[in-house]
Parts: structure tokens; C-alpha cells; sequence
């Protein structure tokens, strides 16, 4: 999923240069953050995810739960559909 949402500071091309500008040209957190307009705690994030995925850690990820504990069980879900 490559697609920001409209108020999206980042994009995987500006965590790019995020990453690139820490860890290449050794600039500081903080005037990172400034630069682009965000918290170092984002800074970071994006510097971690980047050294645990490489470039694959830099881009929009899905916030769709990767689990339903409470979700329907599929025979219920299955009777309701043949009863419409």
C-alpha cells in the first residue's frame, strides 16, 4: 500500500531522505525533524524501521488489524448469507 493519506507528512520518498540524512550525512535528529516539519519520535520510527526491513520498512503500511478475535464465526457468517 503506497498511498498516504492527504494530511500524510511522509512519503516513502521523504523517509528516504530521512534515513539518507541520518545515517549517510550524519545530520542531527532534531534539525531532521524540523526540516520536514516532524517529531523526532517520527524520526526515529522511520530509522527503525528502516535498520529492522531496509527500504521495504519505509513504506505505508496497511492499519487494518492483522487479527478479528471477535469476529463472526464463518458458519453464522455463511447461514446469514443464504438467508438473504
Amino acid at each position: 500500500m503506497n498511498n498516504p493519506h492527504k494530511n500524510a507528512r511522509t512519503t516513502p520518498h521523504i523517509r528516504a531522505l530521512i534515513v539518507d540524512r541520518a545515517i549517510r550525512q550524519q545530520q542531527s535528529i532534531k534539525d531532521i525533524a524540523h526540516t520536514f516539519g516532524i517529531s523526532r519520535r517520527t524520526v526515529y520510527k522511520w530509522l527503525a524501521r528502516y535498520r529492522e526491513a531496509g527500504d521495504a520498512g519505509l513504506e505505508s503500511a496497511s492499519s487494518r488489524p492483522h487479527a478479528s478475535p471477535r469476529q463472526m464465526p464463518k458458519q453464522w457468517v455463511e447461514l446469514i448469507q443464504k438467508m438473504r
